[in-house]
């Protein structure tokens, strides 16, 4: 038997590691603990307020690509499944309405977090205590009803859907990334944010040279949102869509399929490449082994929280690149399907050989309950052996099966974002850009 060479890693991809190692140590441990009220803010050691104000100005300079990589990351991080079930149980983002209230709230606090002085009384300051006594109510609230804390991890994470996609898909966002020192000082500025939000030094993604934090979200994107984001369920389409037609009235372009083909062409899913350079698709090396991932979902799995969805952590930290997609059966496989199936919650699950107990449920059975997929459905699951066979899948096949109109969403967001990086396009953005935010802050203080 050949043994596979051991792969050399870069400073980089150690560093890396490293920090993912730590981190998946850390899902048993809480962002915060105790009563919301008595936590107090103050700012962290290594605060550079030359360099956090520069990453202010890189954020107003490319606003435009930015507040649209925000918006795409709402649905990577809803992506997550004890997350959304979190989310789901604040019944603050479930319909229309509260979704329009919650994330309209969401937008204005993010907006002080960039534009305002980060000193004690100001705004940004008494947003960021708030936020983060918010989230530790969320937390308490939710472990009462045996659905899990929200732990370091998970809030670490969240830094990444506000500075992932800008720091390693700027070139998808028209966003401008000649200037390492900006870069570097976004970067700073969110490392003080997550700090402000109780995310922990060691868990902090945004405390490591620029090299190593690129390395530490390319890492996230294939470890966790290139599944993720292709194991749709309906909880997950029902919060988004909650949230899209919320912003529908105010934003153009906009419709949940749209904006899941744009989200999943910024993580880089296969079959989603529309209108981008190929040269610059990048999908990192395996850097975890799928002992060390194993591991991870054993850890996690008997928690509250992570028990209830397993099945899906399962198809997530997996050490093979995969691409999920669900089939329809014929008619012929159908029926034969139906004789061995047994109703379950939602649609119907295959009766595996030996199957004693009902409620112990296998990893396949929950997957599909969870998918909600039907007794004529199927997950087909695709393994790739590398990267290089990785790229071979890349293309835009599916854009044409989107409706017209969903088409022409696509295509009109990225001729817009593209068009920041002329003169003239990026002011004509940023007019209609400045008039969709006044609309929202006017909304937000009715």
């Amino acid at each position: 038997m050949t043994v596979p060479p051991v792969l050399e890693l870069t400073d980089e991809e150690k560093e890396a590691k490293q920090y993912f190692m730590t981190l998946f140590a850390a899902f048993g441990k809480p962002c915060d603990v105790g009563k919301a009220g008595d936590l107090e803010a103050c700012l962290p050691t290594w605060f550079d307020e030359v360099k956090f104000k520069r990453g202010q100005k890189f954020y107003s300079d490319n606003r435009f690509g930015i507040l649209q990589a925000n918006f795409c990351s709402l649905l990577v991080l809803l992506a997550d499944p004890k997350g959304l079930r979190i989310l789901e149980h604040t019944g603050k983002s479930s319909t229309t309405e509260t979704a329009r209230k919650r994330y309209v709230s969401t937008f204005v606090h993010m907006s002080d977090w960039y534009e305002c002085d980060l000193v004690p009384g100001s705004r940004s300051w008494k947003s960021l205590s708030q936020v983060r006594r918010m989230h530790l109510s969320a937390s308490n609230s939710a472990q009462k009803r045996n659905l899990g804390f929200i732990s370091q991890p998970e809030m670490a994470l969240t830094t990444f859907g506000f500075m992932g996609f800008p720091l390693v898909r700027p070139h998808l966002l028209g966003i401008r990334y000649d200037n390492r020192a900006d870069r570097e000082a976004f970067v700073h500025f969110w490392a003080v944010i997550g700090f402000m939000l109780g995310v922990e030094d060691a868990h902090n993604m945004c405390l490591f040279r620029l090299e190593v934090v690129e390395m530490i979200c390319h890492v996230v994107i294939r470890y966790v949102f290139i599944p993720a984001l292709q194991l749709e369920t309906p909880l997950l389409r029902h919060m988004m869509g909650a949230i899209v037609d919320a912003f529908m009235p105010y934003m153009p372009f906009l419709s949940y399929e749209s904006v899941m083909f744009l989200t999943r062409r910024l993580i880089g899913v296969p079959g989603y490449q529309y209108a981008l350079d190929a040269s610059k698709e990048f999908v990192c090396r395996p850097l975890l082994t799928k002992q060390e991932l194993d591991a991870t979902v054993e850890y996690i799995s008997p928690r509250d929280g992570y028990r209830q969805v397993e099945a899906m952590y399962r198809a997530i930290f997996t050490d093979k690149l995969h691409i999920y997609t669900v089939k329809d059966l014929t008619e012929e496989i159908n029926q034969n399907y139906l004789e061995t199936t047994t109703d379950g919650p939602i649609g119907t699950y295959t009766k595996l050989p030996g199957e004693e107990d009902p409620q112990q449920k296998p990893a396949a059975q929950q997957l599909r309950e969870l998918l909600g997929l039907k007794h004529n459905q199927e997950l087909v699951i695709t393994t790739v052996e590398d990267e290089h066979e990785w790229s071979t899948y890349r293309n835009d096949s599916k854009l044409k099966l989107l409706s017209a109109r969903d088409q022409t969403n696509v295509r009109m967001t990225v001729q817009c974002l593209n068009l920041c990086y002329s003169t003239i396009g990026r002011f004509t953005n940023e007019m209609a850009l400045s008039f969709i935010l006044y609309r929202l802050k006017r909304l937000h203080g009715k």
